[in-house]
Formats: structure tokens, C-alpha cells, sequence
């Protein structure tokens, strides 16, 4: 029998060398890769060969083939599969994981879900991959507290799916330690839950809603544990592709893709941004997250640039309303992009789409030679130089951008979102009240200039969410 005994560094390393000698370890390894999509361990070897060495120590069996045989046998095998996989799998999670993205969630895929929806009055939406239950719960209490009145008589429903089932009992029971609520205001801690100690209990009223099963989403074609149609209207699949290979990533995406009706949305991990797996989806940057939507109709397939924002730091005291700066005599709110210019900013947001931000970047200054003047280039070279970590850089071409043109809506967006971050909220409360002045008179649907996919009333309504946000902190 192997000699797995001890639990320190060099036992794991022990369990490493002597697994390694066993012809059956690469074959087992690689059937628990292809089964779970974990292609995590395709060459972290010392935590799988601990974990393998501490179940052959713990059953009694001689080496990796008779491990292999036993978790084949039946219903002790898939026993002990799910416990394996609740072993290999990370199911650290906290309630509003990445604020920016519950943010994007509030104010721009709830609210136009629910314009849609008008007619069936249903709402569907997939948590996939949900570990212990703070994400859908998040959802739940998202929609309680903000969408009441709107979704008041409407059937809703979460999905919340994971691949291991002792998070899924977690979740059922509704049960989170302190850890889990370290992002949760106080005042929500109260309200939501109940509390012995550091056990928080979710209140029931939020768990109307949800529904817990266990899924394996590498399956050849999703085995739906629910009445999932093609048609879910938003799907959470967060921090679980940054554990499976390139290849089955864009298989899963595929099938997210199949499994969203019409304009429906995806979020993903935040380091999950991969542009070759969302060529299918119309890619939207909303307050410091990157979402995207199902578009089928082909008028509304068109790439759009990113916007790169940056998410929102900290709020800042109470501070007065925005001081508007006078508006220029005979200048339009919104100025469009020099046609001359037309190609050379074309190419321009490619490089920048494609993050040659360094190419982009000298790209975009050899068209400063020739158009100084042009407000559009500046306003693009401060996005590229804020990607580059160039901030002080990146803040003096937005202002130079709004000097050349005063109605640059976006550029005065961005030079809050730059203020912001850098604590200069005063500054920053009156470049977001400068969005709001500059777009007063532009109808609700016009399309912002060198926003592509960006209305008017979408940046109105994210330069009101900053606005609200420094002023009632």
C-alpha cells in the first residue's frame, strides 16, 4: 500500500512521487479532468496527488487502477465521485462578489428584461456554478428590495446549479459564516438575515425563487435538471471557466449562448474576458463591468468598441449638487467624430479591441501629427493610456478632449470615473453633473458619439447611479 501518511508539504510531495510511479495515475487524473472540466490540474499534480493519496489511504486500496475500478462501481463509486469533486473543487464565494457587475445588473440587464418581458410578465434567470448559494441569493434579494413594484405578479425563477453537492446542501440551508457577508452592508445584514453568533441565516422570503441542483456543465449537451428551455432571459457563470481549458471554454460558452432567449444577457468572471469565446454576443461595458447579450437579429450584430471603464472606487462625503459649466454659444451638445477622420479612428479602436494597446498607442499618436485638433483621437488615447497605466496621462488627454469640445459627453464620463479613483470627488460629482447638462437636450435614443452601442439615456442613467452614489454617501 502506499505511504500516504501526514498532511505537511513534503507528505504531499511524498503522495507526488510515489503517484507518479504508478502507470494508473495519468489515466485516472485525465478521466477526472475530462469528467469535471478542471483542466485546473493538468499540471498542478501535488494537490490531486494528495487528495488521491489521502481517499487510497482512507478506503485501504493498493494503487490508482483499484481506485479507478472502485469509483466505477456503481453507486458506491458515484458516492465517492461527488466527494472527490467537492474536494477539488473551490467554492469560495461571498454575497455581491464584484459589486461593479451587480451594479451593471441593477441599472442596465434588470431593467431592460423587464421592458421586454411586459407581455409574459416571466423571468428567468441561471446561476451556474453557484457553490454555496451567495450569488443567487444575491440576486434574490437585489430583486426584492429594488424591482418590488415592478415585478410584482410575475413568475420568477433562479436556477442555481453547481457540480458539487455538499455547496448545494450548504446553499439549500441557507446557512453563511460571517466570511461569506464581508462585502454586505450592516444594515442588509439585518434585514436579510438572522443571526446565532457568526451563523447568518438568509431570511425564507428570499429563497422563493431559487431552486438548487446539481449539474455538470461539461456534459456533451446540458443535462437540464429544470424545466430549462432556450429561453433564460440572464445567466450567471462566474470564476468557473478560469478552471477549464481554452477549448471547453468555448464549448460552454456555445452552450450558454444556445440557452438564452433573444437579447438575453451573460455575465461572466471577471477575469473570464476572453474576446475569441463571445464573437456570438454584442459586447456592452457598463460602470466598470464588461456584459454581453444575445443579438440574433442581424441589425443588431454590429462589434461594438469597448468603452473601458474602470470600476467605481470608493464614495466620498456628501458633497453639493454639480456646478454646470456654461455651454459654449452656437456649440451643439453632442459633436460628431471629423468624417476625414473616419478611417484612421476605425483602425485605431481595432487595435485597441484587439489589446495592442502599445500599437494603438502610436497608432493613435501619428493621427495627433495630422489632426491635432480632432477630440475623438484624444479621448481614444486616454482609454489606451489609462490600459497602459498611464493615468496621469490618460486624465490630461480627456481634458484636452473636452477642451477642443466642451458637448463630449463620454470623455466628461470618463474624467469623472478618473477623478473618482482618485479620490477627487468634488471634482468628480461635476464632471458626472457635466454628462447630465451636455445631454439634456439629445433625445433619449440617440447614440452617443465614440460610444458605439451607447444610447443617451443608458450614459444619463449611469452618470445619475455615480451622482447618487457621491451624493448620499
Amino acid at each position: 500500500m502506499l505511504d500516504v501518511a501526514g498532511s505537511s508539504a513534503s507528505a504531499g510531495e511524498d503522495n507526488l512521487t510515489c503517484l507518479s510511479r504508478d502507470p494508473a495515475y495519468s489515466p485516472l487524473k485525465d478521466r477526472l479532468i475530462e469528467l469535471t472540466g478542471l483542466a485546473f490540474y493538468g499540471d498542478r499534480d501535488e494537490p490531486l496527488a494528495k487528495l488521491i493519496g489521502r481517499r487510497l489511504s482512507d478506503l485501504r486500496l493498493p494503487d490508482c487502477s483499484s481506485y479507478a475500478r472502485f469509483l466505477a462501481d456503481g453507486a458506491q463509486g458515484s458516492a465517492e465521485m461527488d466527494l472527490l469533486v467537492s474536494q477539488l473543487t473551490i467554492g469560495e464565494t461571498y454575497f455581491f462578489r464584484h459589486a461593479a457587475q451587480f451594479a451593471a445588473i441593477r441599472d442596465t440587464i434588470l431593467p431592460d428584461i423587464l421592458a421586454r418581458k411586459q407581455s409574459s410578465k416571466q423571468l428567468r434567470i441561471w446561476s451556474a456554478g453557484c457553490a454555496t448559494g451567495a450569488e443567487p441569493y444575491s440576486l434574490a434579494i437585489l430583486m426584492a428590495d429594488e424591482f418590488a413594484d415592478k415585478i410584482a405578479g410575475w413568475q420568477v425563477v433562479i436556477y442555481a446549479t453547481d457540480l458539487n453537492p455538499s455547496y448545494l446542501a450548504q446553499a439549500t440551508e441557507g446557512k453563511f459564516r460571517d466570511w461569506a457577508l464581508r462585502s454586505t452592508p450592516d444594515e442588509m445584514k439585518r434585514a436579510c438575515f438572522s443571526n446565532v453568533g457568526s451563523t447568518w441565516t438568509i431570511h425564507p422570503r428570499y429563497k422563493q425563487w431559487v431552486s438548487f441542483q446539481q449539474m455538470n456543465l461539461v456534459e456533451g449537451e446540458f443535462s437540464m435538471p429544470f424545466d430549462m428551455r432556450t429561453d433564460l432571459d440572464l445567466i450567471l457563470c462566474r470564476n468557473v471557466m478560469i478552471y477549464f481549458a481554452p477549448e471547453e471554454c468555448r464549448r460552454l460558452v456555445g452552450k450558454l449562448y444556445k440557452s438564452l432567449g433573444d437579447e438575453g444577457w451573460l455575465v461572466v468572471g471577471a477575469s473570464e474576458h476572453n474576446s475569441d469565446y463571445y464573437g456570438s454576443f454584442r459586447t456592452v461595458n457598463v460602470a466598470g463591468a464588461k456584459v454581453y447579450q444575445k443579438m440574433e437579429a442581424p441589425r443588431a450584430r454590429m462589434a461594438l468598441a469597448p468603452i473601458l471603464l474602470r470600476p467605481a472606487a470608493a464614495p466620498a462625503p456628501t458633497l453639493p449638487r454639480p456646478v454646470a459649466a456654461p455651454k459654449p454659444p452656437g456649440r451643439p451638445s453632442i459633436k460628431l467624430p471629423a468624417e476625414p477622420a473616419r478611417a484612421g479612428m476605425e483602425h485605431l479602436r481595432q487595435l485597441a479591441d484587439r489589446g495592442q494597446w502599445k500599437s494603438a498607442l502610436s497608432y493613435g499618436q501619428g493621427l495627433l501629427v495630422h489632426d491635432a485638433l480632432n477630440p475623438s483621437i484624444h479621448f481614444y488615447q486616454a482609454l489606451i493610456l489609462d490600459k497602459l497605466g498611464c493615468l496621469d496621462q490618460s486624465e490630461r488627454s480627456l481634458r484636452q478632449a473636452i477642451y477642443l469640445d466642451r458637448g463630449f459627453a463620454l470623455a466628461h464620463y470618463h474624467l469623472g470615473l478618473a477623478l473618482r479613483r482618485d479620490r477627487q470627488m468634488l471634482a468628480a460629482y461635476r464632471s458626472f453633473g457635466n454628462v447630465l447638462r451636455v445631454l439634456s437636450g439629445v433625445a433619449d435614443q440617440s447614440m452617443v458619439p465614440d460610444g458605439p452601442g451607447i444610447t443617451a439615456k443608458g450614459l444619463k442613467e449611469l452618470a445619475k447611479m455615480h451622482l447618487r452614489s457621491l451624493g448620499e454617501s
